[in-house]
């Protein structure tokens, strides 16, 4: 049990989680949602690309979001006893996600993508995160941790651009953007006061990072991230 918490008194903790959630999700929308929407011409510029450059043969590219993503709820380097989030918190998204997933049509989500690969002319197949839609994720702040710590290395190496000379550890690593899960750890295990400081410190992290941003798009001119960096 959390600290502070009674057994039935930790809806608080699933309400702090989703604003975080949201938080990021505006964050992404605002500057970095255009490398997902183009994953794969992205991950072409990863040095092992030439060698696993594909084509899309059926279905939606679901970059990060493969099957299972969604409902992993680790917090990975965190100590062994905060390493994931909370049961409580578990327990509030999913019962939200039943309620959301009740409405889907049977094919709705979750569907598959076929891949060939050009080194060898061979077909693979992937599924996609069951919340996966034509038009992307449909979770919305029932996002889980590993939905909103990823950026990829070329994200990644664009937005330390982005920040140079400011602040480079608004950015994080490839595998923990923001440290997001230091703040998922806290929000799950800490007590209110420290939970609602460390919020507050979120909400500044995001602020300055959006402040990044949009300085590097006015000194350059450029109304996308995306389409500066890859274009």
């Amino acid at each position: 049990m959390p600290e502070n918490d009674s057994a039935d008194s930790c809806q608080w903790r699933v309400t702090v989680y989703k604003e975080l959630v949201r938080r990021v999700n505006n964050l992404f929308s605002s500057f970095l949602s255009d490398y997902c929407c183009n994953c794969q011409q992205v991950i072409n510029r990863l040095p092992e690309a030439q060698d696993e450059s594909f084509d899309l043969v059926e279905g939606v590219y679901p970059g990060c979001c493969h099957r299972g993503a969604g409902d992993i709820f680790r917090l990975e380097g965190e100590p062994s006893e905060r390493s994931h989030l909370v049961p409580e918190i578990i327990d509030g998204l999913q019962l939200e996600r039943k309620l959301l997933t009740q409405g889907f049509a049977a094919d709705g989500c979750g569907g598959t993508y076929v891949l060939r690969r050009y080194r060898d002319n061979t077909l693979n197949k992937g599924a996609h995160c069951q919340y996966f839609t034509d038009t992307g994720c449909s979770l919305g702040v029932l996002k889980g941790p590993l939905c909103i710590n990823f950026i990829c290395p070329p994200m990644r190496s664009d937005l330390m651009q982005v920040c140079a000379g400011k602040n480079l550890e608004l950015v994080g690593p490839e595998h923990d953007f923001l440290y997001i899960y230091r703040s998922l750890a806290i929000i799950s295990y800490d007590h209110r006061e420290k939970v609602m400081q460390e919020m507050a410190n979120l909400k500044q992290r995001v602020a300055d990072f959006s402040n990044c941003c949009r300085q590097f798009l006015a000194e350059k001119n450029s109304s996308s991230l995306y389409e500066y960096f890859n274009q």
